[in-house]
C-alpha cells in the first residue's frame, strides 16, 4: 500500500512591522521658517517682510536662502544654461498691485461684475497674501527675460527639466507641478521653493508636494 507523505505546512513568513511614521519622516521642525506653507487657506499679513538679499538679475531673495539659490544657478549654467530670474521676492503692495490691475482690467467695459472679476483674477494671480513670493524663498526661473510664462509652452525646457530634477540637491523642490494642481491650484514649471535639503530630498522621492508634506507633521 502506497502512502502519500503528508506534505509540510508553508510557515507563514512574519510580517515586518509597518514603520512608525515619525521614524522615517526627515528630522526637521514643522513649523520652521523654510517650510511655511502659504496658500489660499494660510496666507501671510500685509505686515509680512523677510530680510532679503540681491541675488541675480536685481531680484531679491531671503538671506537664509540666497546661497543655496545661487549655488543651484550657478550648477545650472555649468551644465550650459542660461538662467534668468523673472521673479523671486514681491511686497504685499506689489502683489496687490498686479492683482487689483489684472482684476480691473478684466472688469473693464461693463461686461463683467467687479466682484467676479476678483474671482477671475485669482486664477491668474495670487490674491494679495496668498503668494509664496511675499515669503521670499520661491523664484521663477526662466532661460531669458523673453520667454512667455505660458505653462504648456515651457514645461518642456530644457533648463526647466534639469531644475526639477535636480533643484532638490540644493533644497528646492518644484512647487507647482501639474499632476498636483487639484491640491495646490496652480500648473507653473518655472516656480521652485526653498524648504531646505533634507524635505525636499523627501518629497521629491515621495511624489509630494509641499501641502502633503507639512500635512504628515
Amino acid at each position: 500500500v502506497l502512502v502519500t507523505p503528508t506534505p509540510e505546512p508553508t510557515p507563514t513568513p512574519t510580517p515586518e512591522p509597518t514603520p512608525n511614521i515619525r521614524n522615517i519622516l526627515p528630522d526637521v521642525e514643522a513649523g520652521a521658517w523654510y517650510l511655511k506653507l502659504v496658500n489660499e487657506v494660510y496666507f501671510l499679513s500685509q505686515s509680512f517682510a523677510p530680510t532679503v538679499v540681491e541675488v541675480q538679475d536685481g531680484q531679491y531673495f531671503d538671506e537664509r536662502a540666497a546661497d543655496a539659490l545661487n549655488e543651484m544657478l550657478a550648477a545650472a549654467e555649468e551644465q550650459g544654461f542660461t538662467t534668468y530670474i523673472s521673479v523671486a521676492y514681491r511686497t504685499y503692495s506689489t502683489q496687490a498691485y498686479l492683482f487689483f490691475g489684472k482684476a480691473s482690467q478684466i472688469a473693464w467695459g461693463g461686461e463683467v461684475e467687479y466682484a467676479d472679476a476678483e474671482q477671475l483674477a485669482r486664477k491668474i494671480i495670487a490674491y494679495p497674501g496668498t503668494s509664496e513670493h511675499q515669503l521670499g524663498l520661491a523664484v521663477d526661473i526662466l532661460d531669458s527675460k523673453d520667454t512667455n510664462k505660458v505653462a504648456e509652452e515651457v514645461e518642456t525646457m530644457p533648463l526647466l527639466r534639469w531644475l526639477q530634477a535636480h533643484c532638490m540637491e540644493f533644497g528646492f523642490i518644484y512647487r507647482y507641478p501639474k499632476n498636483k494642481q487639484d491640491i495646490t491650484g496652480w500648473y507653473e514649471p518655472w516656480h521652485f521653493r526653498y524648504v531646505g535639503e533634507s524635505a525636499a530630498m523627501y518629497m521629491a522621492e515621495n511624489n509630494l508636494c509641499l501641502e502633503e508634506f507639512v500635512a504628515l507633521y
